[in-house]
């Protein structure tokens, strides 16, 4: 950490005693260093966007966080953060005489995007207290370059914390306000927070609480207070249309632009949906409002009360309205996450369980275990293309060193998903409900989860956790050998798992001439033989068909998405000679981004070499799809996709409208793990948008007019003869279907 002084003044930050030398306007003096935690705040903002800046008036109520003997002599010092833009001008308190010195110094933070500052400011009482009323004034100008954080491919910008402008108003994470710093190993802290706002013209703002109508009457500002403690707090603003209705005694808002009239109902009727379908799961709505407010750059982001959308999502319409991973995710933040809050000194579980909620289970919820399905076996899929080195256990997402967001995410739910398998549905919800109530407004881990669940399951789930959220890895199992004991009416399966084993009850999916049924074996050791009882000879035998086990795959029996053609090794694309459409040539931006950039290749169609295929991954732009080297390639390899004269050919159906399109990803047989996508429109209005391309997780989309209208998948099946069984009727053992 670097460290820096302001006349003179060098401060011993983790000292027990903090010396403020001669130079200092203070005077000389030598303060005994507390850390104080803030109980409520009282903030109050005048905003200028067009000028960028914000005025404020902090009201803090502070007690020591650890016993404080009042009768002590001698002046204590404690340290408050604020947004190094922001200048403080005035500090008072209500129970001693604050001598306050400015300190000029940042703490120089990596949230994993950039490096950000906070700016120490050491506040010096004349005798030890404690607790406090601390009042703040300050302002300065906040503003932050909005395209520099966007990034194609990419939903959300993380990189803005703290912005004031005509365009928006967003204060977020940027220390906008001030506040003490804790302790090293300090509890987390929550507080209740009130917020006042002076009117801005054409300007409606969002706060992560419940309006204060009473309060804002008396003070003829924006009002609002916290529904429970909360860790920090939020505004937004923007010029928007404010479309309001109420469901079930909650106000649901729509603050939105003029021309995004025609999501309005969509939009209502996505929240109502979500209330109605989750209450009954997780407990009830931890306040008395929601809203959903369009944000002027690239989010996806939940806070108490409301979630900012970018207005890409918002214009997506019923897609992100009622596709699974949008708006439900976001408002499942706000009983995890902002209702229940993430203790930053474990894992960040909330991800992990938003994600099973909606992402997953509401597929369940649906009906639809087709997609359902799909999604278990994307996050099998998922974590099979992880390096050694990227492979951390979920507990430490959100730490520093810690996991990535697939992990947080894909592997948390998987995680849950087996949890509830463990437990049995109903007693697993009822354990998140009790989570749920016994923890809002108050900071809750892993270790939290764990007890509630086993309040529900009535036994120790220690080794679950251990295995699954302390622990690093997935298991890599098959089945070595199935054979059939007629004498005994038995089938007899070796099943086989890689270092170190793990403790699994797997599904075992059993053919014989009338149809299947599916049964569950336990294993734990590296081989293992298990007996099955059988009514009838079995056929073949597949291992975990529905994925109810995350688990490592061979890289050659992932499903193809151009994930596996983006895999980091060398690419070779292919573009149509002469000029290459400015759609064609984002895409091909996007992919060569996320390559070997030292052996990757650009090639145009009438010059392509066999080898230069055959050797890496490959993408295919446009017309490039009749170069005759390319043909010969695709034959090859068993490519689905065929063009036609006039248009492309996909699973016997001939598409030739100019609106048709598809994007189509292979297996690349000579490239562990690699894939061969080919993007071919026949038309360049048909050309679907570059940015959605990377979020396809199918094999082929089939797009007419811009708008995906067909998707499949090339899934292989690995499907295990019987020996002793009647093999005639089994089909390959191994296919992609």
């Amino acid at each position: 950490m670097k460290r820096s002084g302001v006349e003179g003044v060098r401060w011993l930050l983790r000292a027990a005693a903090l010396t403020l030398p001669a130079t200092c306007p203070l005077g000389c003096m030598t303060a005994t260093r507390c850390c104080f935690r803030a109980e409520a705040y009282r903030i109050e903002l005048t905003l200028d966007p067009a000028a960028h800046r914000l005025l404020g008036r902090t009201t803090l109520d502070l007690v020591a966080d650890v016993p404080v003997d009042p009768s002590a002599a001698g002046p204590v010092a404690f340290e408050l953060l604020l947004h190094p833009e922001l200048k403080v001008r005035r500090i008072s308190a209500d129970t001693a005489t604050v001598r306050r010195c400015r300190v000029g110094r940042d703490i120089i933070g990596d949230d994993g995007v950039e490096e950000f500052h906070r700016r120490r400011h050491v506040v010096v009482l004349d005798h030890p207290v404690e607790a406090l009323s601390l009042v703040v004034e300050y302002d300065g100008a906040l503003w932050q370059d909005v395209a520099a954080g966007e990034r194609p491919g990419e939903i959300h910008n993380f990189e803005m914390r703290a912005h004031v402008g005509e365009e928006g108003i967003y204060l977020g994470g940027g220390y906008w306000y001030p506040q003490p710093e804790l302790a090293d190993g300090a509890a987390p802290a929550a507080a209740d927070f009130t917020l006042l706002v002076d009117p801005v013209k054409e300007m409606v703002f969002v706060a992560g609480a419940q309006s204060d109508p009473a309060l804002a009457k008396q003070s003829g500002r924006q009002a609002w207070r916290s529904p429970y403690p909360l860790e920090s707090m939020v505004l937004v603003g923007g010029r928007h249309e404010v479309h309001r209705k109420t469901h079930r005694g909650r106000t649901i808002s729509l603050h939105l632009k003029p021309t995004q009239a025609e999501h309005v109902q969509g939009l209502f009727e996505a929240v109502t949906r979500n209330l109605d379908r989750y209450e009954p799961l997780i407990g009830p709505y931890p306040a008395s409002e929601f809203a959903i407010v369009d944000n002027f750059f690239s989010s996806g982001f939940a806070f108490p009360t409301f979630t900012l959308l970018s207005s890409a999502v918002i214009d997506m319409g019923e897609r992100s309205q009622t596709s699974h991973g949008y708006i439900d995710h976001e408002m499942l933040h706000c009983w995890w996450g902002n209702g229940v809050q993430v203790d930053p000194r474990d894992g960040n579980w909330c991800e992990a369980l938003a994600s099973y909620a909606a992402n997953y289970y509401g597929y369940v919820l649906d009906g639809d275990e087709e997609e359902a399905r799909r999604k278990r076996r994307n996050y099998a899929h998922f974590l099979s293309r992880l390096t050694a080195e990227e492979d951390k256990p979920l507990g430490t997402f959100g730490r520093e060193g810690g996991c990535g967001r697939g992990i947080g995410y894909d592997k948390g739910a998987a995680v849950f998903h087996m949890l509830a398998r463990r437990m049995g549905q109903d007693r697993f919800w009822a354990a998140i409900r009790r989570f749920s109530a016994e923890y809002l407004g108050r900071f809750a881990s892993w270790e939290d989860i764990q007890r509630a669940c086993e309040a529900e399951h009535d036994g120790s789930l220690e080794a679950f956790f251990r295995q699954w959220v302390r622990s690093s890895g997935a298991p890599n199992f098959a089945i070595d050998r199935a054979r059939y004991e007629e004498a005994d009416a038995a089938l007899v399966l070796a099943i086989s798992q890689s270092e170190p084993p793990f403790e699994l009850d797997v599904p075992i999916r059993i053919t014989d001439g009338a149809g299947h049924q599916d049964v569950v074996v336990h294993v734990d050791d590296l081989l293992e033989e298990v007996v099955v009882p059988v009514a009838s000879p079995p056929v073949s035998v597949e291992l975990d068909p529905d994925y109810h086990v995350f688990r490592r795959i061979p890289l050659e029996h992932i499903v193809p998405t151009t994930a596996a053609t983006r895999s980091g090794g060398p690419l070779t694309w292919v573009v149509p000679e002469g000029e290459v459409a400015d759609a064609y040539v984002e895409i091909q931006e996007m992919f060569a981004a996320a390559t070997d950039e030292d052996r990757s290749r650009r090639v145009v169609a009438g010059s392509v070499e066999p080898a230069a295929l055959a050797e890496a991954n490959v993408l295919i732009l446009g017309d490039a799809l009749h170069d005759k080297a390319v043909s010969a390639f695709l034959t090859s390899i068993g490519y689905p996709l065929k063009a036609t004269d006039g248009g492309f050919r996909f699973a016997d159906v001939v598409y030739l409208s100019d609106g048709d399109a598809i994007l189509c990803t292979a297996a690349h047989p000579h490239v562990p793990g690699g894939g061969v996508t080919v993007l071919f429109a026949n038309s360049e209005a048909a050309i679907p948008r570059p940015r959605i391309i990377p979020f396809y997780d199918r094999s082929v989309v089939i797009f007419r007019s811009g708008v995906a209208v067909s998707r499949h998948d090339l899934e292989y099946r690995s499907v295990i003869p019987v020996e002793g069984g009647p093999n005639a009727a089994l089909q390959a053992p191994d296919s992609r279907s």
